[in-house]
Formats: C-alpha cells, sequence, structure tokens
C-alpha cells in the first residue's frame, strides 16, 4: 500500500529530481541562504520555540496562498493581452512568494521539527484559497473591461493593502528578533516587501482610467470589505479604541524566535493604514474613511 502524501510543511518541501532542484534553487534561492541546520535550539524552551513556529509557519500559508493569487492575476492579464511590462513585474512577485513560502516553512522546522508528531496541527498545510470571487470569463465580443476589473480588485487586495501592511512588520520583525537564523529570514523577505507594494500600487494606477464607473464603484464597495477581512485577520479583535492612547514599543530586547505579539500587530496595522495607505488610495481618487466607516456592515 501507498504511504500516505504528508499535507504538512514537509509536503511542499519534499525533494523531487537533482536537475529540478538545481533549477529552482538557481531561480529562488537568494545568497547568503540562511544555515537552518545551523539553528541551535539549546537556549530555547520548548514554549518560545512553538510559539515562534506557529507564527512561522502560519507566514509560510500565507506566502503560499500569495503564489496563487498572482499566478491568478497573471493568468488573467495574460488572457486578456495586457502589456508584457506588467506581467513582468508579477512574475518576479511569483518567485519572490515561491522564496518567502521555502524561508518561512524551513524556518517553522527548523525551531520545532518534534512538533510535527507531537502537534501537527501546527504545521498543517490545507489548500489556498483565493480571497475573491473568481474571475469573469471572456464573452464573444472578448471585451476585457470585466477582467481588467476584476484583476484591479484582486491588485487593491493582495498588493496594495497586503503587501503594503506586510513591509512594516517585517521591519518590525527584523528589529525585535535576536537569533541570527531567524533574523536573516525576515531580512531576506523583507527586501522584497517594498516592491511588491510598489508594483500594486503602479499597476492599479495604470489599470483605473480603462475602468467604468461602475467598476470603479465596485473598488469602493470592495474596500470596506477588504478593511473588515484584514482588520479581522491581523488585529485579532483588538479595536482601534483599545489602541488608542497606547504605547506599544518595537525594539530589541528580550530573546526573541520571529515573534509579534497581538498588541504589536495592531498598532502597526492602524498606522500603516493611516501614515501610508489611506493617502495613496484618495491619491487614487478613493475614499478610504468612507470604506473605514462601512466596514462593519461589509464584514
Amino acid at each position: 500500500m501507498a504511504e500516505p502524501i504528508p499535507t504538512g510543511c514537509e509536503r511542499v518541501l519534499a525533494t523531487t529530481t537533482d536537475r529540478l532542484a538545481r533549477i529552482h534553487r538557481a531561480q529562488v534561492h537568494r545568497e547568503p541562504w540562511p544555515e537552518f541546520e545551523r539553528f541551535d535550539r539549546e537556549p530555547w524552551s520548548t514554549g518560545q520555540r512553538r510559539t515562534a513556529a506557529v507564527q512561522w509557519a502560519g507566514r509560510a500559508r500565507a506566502e503560499y496562498g500569495s503564489i496563487q493569487q498572482f499566478s491568478g492575476v497573471t493568468h488573467v492579464l495574460t488572457t486578456a493581452r495586457i502589456e508584457l511590462e506588467l506581467l513582468g513585474g508579477l512574475a518576479r512577485l511569483i518567485t519572490d512568494e515561491v522564496r518567502h513560502a521555502e524561508l518561512c516553512a524551513r524556518m517553522a522546522l527548523a525551531i520545532w521539527p518534534e512538533g510535527r508528531e507531537l502537534e501537527p496541527k501546527v504545521f498543517a498545510w490545507p489548500r489556498p484559497r483565493e480571497p475573491w470571487r473568481p474571475a469573469p470569463g471572456f464573452g464573444p465580443d472578448e471585451q476585457a473591461e470585466p477582467q481588467l476589473a476584476w484583476v484591479a480588485g484582486a491588485l487593491l487586495t493582495a498588493c496594495c493593502l497586503g503587501e503594503t501592511l506586510s513591509r512594516p512588520m517585517l521591519d518590525a520583525l527584523v528589529v525585535v528578533t535576536t537569533d541570527p537564523i531567524a533574523e536573516a529570514v525576515s531580512q531576506q523577505i523583507r527586501r522584497d516587501e517594498h516592491l511588491h507594494a510598489s508594483f500594486g500600487w503602479d499597476a492599479l494606477a495604470h489599470l483605473l482610467p480603462n475602468l467604468s464607473a461602475p467598476a470603479r464603484i465596485g473598488l469602493q464597495t470592495q474596500l470596506a470589505n477588504d478593511f473588515a477581512g484584514f482588520e479581522r485577520s491581523v488585529c485579532q479583535g483588538i479595536g482601534i479604541e483599545a489602541m488608542a492612547g497606547r504605547e506599544i514599543t518595537i525594539e530589541r530586547g528580550e530573546p526573541n524566535l520571529g515573534v509579534l505579539t497581538d498588541e504589536q500587530y495592531a498598532m502597526i496595522f492602524f498606522a500603516t493604514l493611516e501614515t501610508e495607505i489611506f493617502p495613496q488610495l484618495r491619491e487614487l481618487g478613493l475614499d478610504p474613511a468612507q470604506a473605514w466607516a462601512e466596514r462593519a456592515r461589509a464584514g
């Protein structure tokens, strides 16, 4: 009887062939590649390592989901015969997300290898799900406006919000992480996040003039849903009122394996909305204040 296929981090990190592995490393690995086998578990308690593994495995699944999301956007734009310069940027994003998923998954396993047997659900790898409705098909007239409107919505969610929020979170991880291997992983991922966010904002600005008024209204409606979803997933129930007047420090101090607290995630979320995301949405002609006010009903 055949062995069951593993469904955790081991599945996506499984070996293929020597030739495929060489192609993968040449395309994806960036020097200096972290030496995961040199991670020293001795100074860390089991609780510290489990907590860190939970966060790193979660990041790995999120990065893997980004591969699916950007691949789907690439497919739709290619079918719509969009400019190659957009496709070139997306190809870079996909390669980066493959690297990020591998880095995070290997970090999780290096930190808490015994967790695969003790608590396999930490390393579970469910099938990724796109956070948006399926792309519309092409009609007989081959008009691409519905597809471009769909892509604009996907870029708004995945890049303008998701990647813009990721960058300051990676900045924070680099600050607090005291283990050299975990810090090297955070540094590698952080190097890409600014490009990903910038690509999203620039691509959305390029697409918007080609969209109809109803499509732009649809983006405004979607924005309220996105705000609700991101607030729910990032802040873990910590509302903006709970953060008012509080000073949450992000600094290197206690030993840290790449862990942020719920309060730190929430603080970064609300601060990034105010200082980066809201201003750029306004420049695109969207109304973030209205969407924020409507998020409760939308969510």
